[in-house]
């Protein structure tokens, strides 16, 4: 039989989170938002001050709980040679030597986690405050609930709806409120990541965003993206970003499960995306 679930979809502004029930098909039983203020430093803080609130209102002991963070909260970096680490250990210095180059010491207090990448393809890393990780798995501990995941949004959707096509480099766009997240690929390999403010425009800004990209991965010509925004469209009609300057465009739209809708629950898309 399978236990009720939660997901909780983290930004710095606000929480949104789903409860469900059912396995391979999921049945959304409840759902809300909290809203909170970003005057706190760290930008996380305020956000995760409300969770034992709605931890407590949910009655969550014994719930499996994921966390899904919003990727205003995390950074990103492409390892280049994850094969050459001969264990785990070299391995977590090749990830955090990734980030060092451009974010120097901070890299201290970070958590960093590497994706899975084919044999002797380029890995995807991800960072986000050490001290997060420790405060979120506290508190959804103390709640008598079990944190079974904790998932960076970018890497939540492109392994939700992302697909490389054979032959064709390309670039994955994920939008949120306020970000752009970009991964790009070449060969079926990782070349690229960038994270870019989202203004209220940023449809007419996107082709730019995507040239320059290209040209720091080195992809060739007339390449293929997948634009994934479930939180600011809701359609699957590609005509936000019409084909333009040798792109092909494809819409990466999720399937909503039962107690939610594209249009309505737009805000929760974070959070669905973790319960498949």
């Amino acid at each position: 039989m399978w236990r009720n679930r939660l997901v909780l979809a983290i930004y710095p502004d606000h929480v949104a989170w789903l409860q469900a029930a059912g396995g391979l098909h999921s049945r959304v039983t409840a759902k809300d938002t909290v809203s909170c203020a970003v005057d706190k430093a760290p930008s996380w803080q305020g956000a995760l001050s409300m969770l034992p609130e709605i931890l407590r209102t949910m009655r969550t002991g014994g719930m499996r709980v994921t966390a899904v963070l919003s990727n205003r909260l995390l950074r990103y970096a492409i390892v280049p040679n994850p094969d050459s680490a001969r264990s785990r250990e070299e391995l977590g210095v090749l990830a955090r030597h990734a980030f060092e180059r451009a974010h120097g010491d901070a890299v201290a207090d970070w958590d960093i986690r590497l994706s899975d990448a084919a044999p002797g393809r380029p890995a995807l890393a991800s960072a986000v405050d050490r001290e997060l990780v420790v405060t979120l798995r506290d508190t959804v501990t103390a709640a008598g609930a079990q944190l079974i995941s904790i998932q960076p949004y970018l890497m939540a959707a492109f392994n939700h709806l992302g697909r490389i096509p054979q032959a064709q480099d390309g670039v994955f766009v994920l939008a949120e409120p306020e970000r752009l997240s970009l991964l790009a690929w070449k060969q079926a390999g990782w070349c690229g990541v960038q994270q870019v403010y989202a203004t209220d425009d940023w449809p007419a800004s996107l082709y730019g965003i995507l040239d320059r990209l290209t040209i720091t991965a080195g992809l060739h010509d007339h390449h293929f993206f997948q634009l994934c925004a479930p939180e600011l469209v809701d359609g699957e009609s590609v005509d936000l970003v019409p084909a333009a300057n040798g792109w092909t465009v494809e819409m990466a739209a999720p399937a909503w499960p039962s107690g939610l809708t594209p249009i309505q629950d737009r805000v929760f898309a974070g959070a669905m995306l973790a319960l498949s």
